[in-house]
């Protein structure tokens, strides 16, 4: 039994459906595979410009990786030091800061009524704690220090007391003793230690080897990979992986750069605000924090918030008063202007083809799926996957959703407007592109294209005739004035245009040669017609012949106005019958003037079309409104010159 293609499809889409979840749920459940894999890939990016740079400096492959390795480790070793101390002095001198703190969380309780108490009992919560943390642990004065070591790693236990516990393993009611034993015993908790800090280190490890490994291998990793996905296809495999390549590791780059110049800018203006505005002369930490901002503003959206919270809360439980914590707001609100108007741009060059919308996205689903690690990854895997929609047909709808182009025709856009009856909308697209390009183009690749979508759905009858006829009128009305917008966008008066382009003065019309206009099967055609005389303003006087008379009565008028030339508009579907026999019939009234037909849209059959109609007496046959304007231009310069 043969399937029908709706159930085709539905079958295809449902397997689409099922693929996606099978793959995020392979890369949810073996995240501890792919994550090492993923920053591997990551940090191979970012450290392959150096080694580009120092291979075309004479140095072979390996010993460039493995210079760039030694620098890269000596940058973190350097940067992890630095944290390591001030964040040591950080706990240290948090009790010191205790006094300003609770001042500053009651000032904030008298501000309110409703909170009040609860600030109140919170300050003194957190300054009964600080005391305690502050209290040194003192040791017994006769015990040595093998003494204090022993019961550190093996606590005395409390005896039991024989009074009101059992007596356990000696009665039929306890026949085993049994002693529990405190979590809390040295070994134990140094196991657990161990694997808390031995996990994240195993993960860097397997990070550094991959990151060595592909930048060693990686001309033998791109070969591999293009040989088992191209399928044959090898110039389209070949600029997806560059453009992947090189649009991530231009981001990492200058990420880097950016985030660093931040940093120790931030660090730089933290030291002259403590110098110039506090009474010790020196802000707490300030190298603290603009490491801390270089390493979280990699993380999209989420990391300069979160990076601009830390410096703010130093200033308000250290300083007193608020005139620290608005130059360290004013600092970081300046920096973030500039770094977001002025670096990025700058830097970033052509963008990474992500939408702003899908960075937000991709944070939220990667950070879902694999913490705070998605994070840092989820911008370069949505660029893969972008890129990977641009290449593959079958993925195009991830680089529509994702990527920052608009996929969507412009023509659709306007028709959408339309649509939603957004006028004010659909005009900004119309002069935005006319801004751009000119009346022809517009009229070519937006107008025309609406209008014979217009004509499609109300004869699949997704239109009702009113519905229909709404948007045509509408569209009508935006025509008109898009001609206007095009007189007043020309730079001379009104005199002028009436003189030189006879499109707004009857006396320069009269002078301008007569060309009339005629609507082969549909009135929609009528507003093509209005294109065309908007078009051709200044060099003829199109008359259109209204579109329900009659192809005799259309004869006998043309016959009448004895015009320089005859334009039959047919817009597609249908008309061209119609028009066939319109021509037939001017020529049988007499008229032998020249006969053009534009035919909008494309043909494979051009040649047997133009076949037909040059039997039935036309002149020429034209596609495009642009291309009609030309030739009865060339028409009328013929005509002059005989």
């Amino acid at each position: 039994m043969t399937q029908t293609k709706s159930e085709l499809a539905t079958i295809a889409a449902v397997a689409q459906l099922l693929a996606v979840l099978l793959t995020v749920a392979a890369l949810f459940f073996a995240r501890d595979v792919f994550i090492p894999l993923s920053l591997g890939l990551l940090l191979s990016f970012l450290l392959s410009p150096v080694v580009n740079r120092l291979e075309r400096l004479g140095i072979s492959n390996v010993m460039a990786v493995v210079v760039t390795a030694i620098l890269a480790f000596i940058l973190l070793a350097t940067l992890f030091t630095l944290l390591g101390r001030e964040v040591t002095n950080l706990v240290s001198d948090l009790p010191k800061h205790r006094d300003e703190l609770v001042t500053k969380a009651r000032s904030f309780a008298g501000l309110t009524t409703g909170v009040g108490g609860s600030l109140d009992k919170l300050a003194d919560e957190v300054s009964e704690a600080m005391e305690d943390a502050a209290e040194p642990e003192v040791a017994p004065k006769n015990q040595s220090v093998f003494e204090r070591w022993a019961d550190k790693l093996l606590p005395a236990t409390t005896p039991l007391d024989s009074e009101t516990t059992p007596d356990l393993g000696a009665s039929a009611k306890s026949p085993l003793y049994v002693q529990e034993v405190r979590a809390d015993l040295a070994l134990a908790t140094w196991a657990t230690t161990a694997g808390t800090v031995l996990g994240p280190l195993a993960t860097a490890g397997l990070v550094t080897v991959f990151a060595l490994f592909m930048l060693i291998h990686r001309e033998d990793l791109r070969d591999r990979i293009i040989a088992v996905v191209s399928h044959g296809d090898y110039v389209t495999t070949t600029e997806a992986l560059d453009e992947a390549a090189d649009r991530i590791s231009r981001y990492l780059v200058a990420q880097t750069i950016i985030n660093t110049s931040y940093g120790i800018v931030l660090t730089i203006g933290l030291m002259i605000i403590g110098a110039t505005m506090t009474a010790e002369g020196a802000f707490p930490n300030a190298i603290l924090w603009g490491v801390l901002a270089t390493c979280l503003r990699y993380v999209p959206y989420i990391g300069p918030t979160v990076s601009a919270i830390f410096p703010l809360a130093i200033a308000i439980s250290v300083f007193p008063g608020y005139g620290v914590v608005f130059a360290v707001l004013a600092l970081i609100i300046t920096m973030e202007l500039l770094s977001n108007n002025i670096l990025e741009p700058l830097l970033y060059g052509a963008s990474t083809g992500i939408s702003s919308v899908a960075v937000i996205v991709a944070a939220v689903f990667w950070g879902w799926l694999w913490g705070p690690v998605g994070l840092l990854l989820s911008t370069p895997l949505t660029v893969c996957l972008v890129v990977l929609g641009r290449y593959v047909p079958r993925f195009r709808t991830i680089s529509m959703l994702l990527g920052e182009e608009v996929q969507i025709k412009t023509s659709m856009r306007f028709y959408q407007r339309l649509l939603a009856t957004d006028e004010r909308r659909a005009w900004e697209i119309l002069r935005k592109h006319f801004d751009q390009y000119h009346y022809n183009a517009t009229s070519d690749e937006v107008l025309i294209p609406a209008i014979k979508r217009i004509r499609q759905d109300h004869d699949s009858e997704y239109l009702s005739d009113d519905d229909a006829n709404r948007l045509f009128a509408m569209a009508g009305g935006l025509i008109a004035k898009l001609s206007e917008h095009q007189s007043d966008s020309s730079g001379r008066s009104p005199v002028e245009q009436g003189d030189e382009a006879g499109c707004t003065s009857e006396a320069g019309m009269t002078t301008l040669p007569l060309v009339v206009g005629c609507a082969s099967h549909h009135f929609s055609e009528t507003l093509v017609l209005n294109m065309l005389r908007a078009s051709g303003c200044s060099h003829f006087n199109l008359h259109s012949i209204d579109d329900e008379m009659i192809a005799e009565e259309v004869s006998r008028q043309i016959q009448e106005l004895s015009p320089a030339a005859v334009v039959i508009v047919v817009l597609p579907k249908g008309g061209f019958a119609q028009s066939r026999y319109l021509c037939k019939s001017i020529r049988g009234a007499g008229y032998v003037g020249p006969i053009v037909v534009s035919c909008l849209g494309k043909f494979k059959n051009y040649d047997k079309l133009f076949v037909k109609f040059r039997k039935a007496g036309v002149t020429n046959v034209t596609t495009s409104v642009s291309q009609t304007e030309s030739k009865i231009e060339s028409l009328l310069r013929r005509r002059n010159t005989i």
